[in-house]
């Protein structure tokens, strides 16, 4: 909050109390239609400041924006039909190459991670295994927690593909709302946010593994590997 922000209660305390008591000084040497014309004045003078108060209020940090969110069936949608690179909701956070020249790639340990995982061949042997995490969903409120979202760790030992999820993230958002008295006007109310809460429909922060392999490279340890372009 900037300084003025800070100052501005006090000085309208100050102005407040300040009026008032020339209000009353005077009110006693002015009688008749010179008290009604000071009482007036008084009265103009408190609109005035009221109105300069009132546009001076920060806005609801409330973003009214529509976001870009999908649901589970258009993730999925773009997923299958390899168009995912192309839409705004899903965003590229991690890339590993590692190289990987045996016959065999066992990924049993996939079966056990709580994210979506899909497999692509590629055109050529070219000994390297490439992995993409992809992470989609990640506005809420106007705030993208994109750069909050922690990586999982992938690795090969032996012949093994082994990925950890990443430890979970805790991320705490606060927001400004006007009180009842400016919301009803400008909007901005606690009620405005309740409007915004989670959409089930659209899960935050899902995420999900692209794997491409090399043509030739056989898998093993699993029986449930889905490739794309095959679903």
């Amino acid at each position: 909050m900037s300084v003025i922000g800070i100052l501005l209660p006090f000085i309208i305390l100050v102005f407040i109390i300040a009026l008032v008591f020339l209000t009353v000084f005077f009110g006693k040497k002015y009688t008749g239609s010179k008290l009604t014309k000071l009482l007036l004045g008084t009265y103009f003078i408190i609109l005035v400041v009221a109105v300069i108060v009132y546009y001076c209020l920060p806005k609801s940090t409330i973003d009214s924006a529509e976001s870009p969110n999908m649901t589970f069936e258009q993730i999925h949608q773009a997923i299958e039909q390899e168009t995912f690179e192309n839409v705004e909701a899903i965003k590229e956070k991690e890339r590993w190459n590692i190289p990987f020249d045996q016959a065999q790639l066992n990924i049993q340990y996939l079966d056990n991670i709580n994210m979506y995982t899909i497999f692509d061949r590629k055109e050529n042997d070219d000994q390297t295994i490439e992995i993409i995490y992809y992470v989609a969903n990640t506005q809420f409120n106007g705030y993208d927690f994109y750069d909050e979202i922690p990586t999982p760790t992938i690795s090969i030992q032996g012949n093994t593909l082994i990925a950890n999820p990443a430890m979970d993230h805790e991320v705490k958002l606060h927001s400004f709302h006007n009180d009842f008295v400016i919301s009803q006007f400008r909007g901005g109310g606690i009620t405005d946010e309740f409007d915004e809460r989670i959409n089930d429909d659209k899960p935050l922060n899902y995420d999900f593994l692209i794997i491409r392999v090399p043509k030739s490279l056989e898998l093993t340890g699993s029986e449930f590997v889905n490739f794309l372009g095959e679903q």
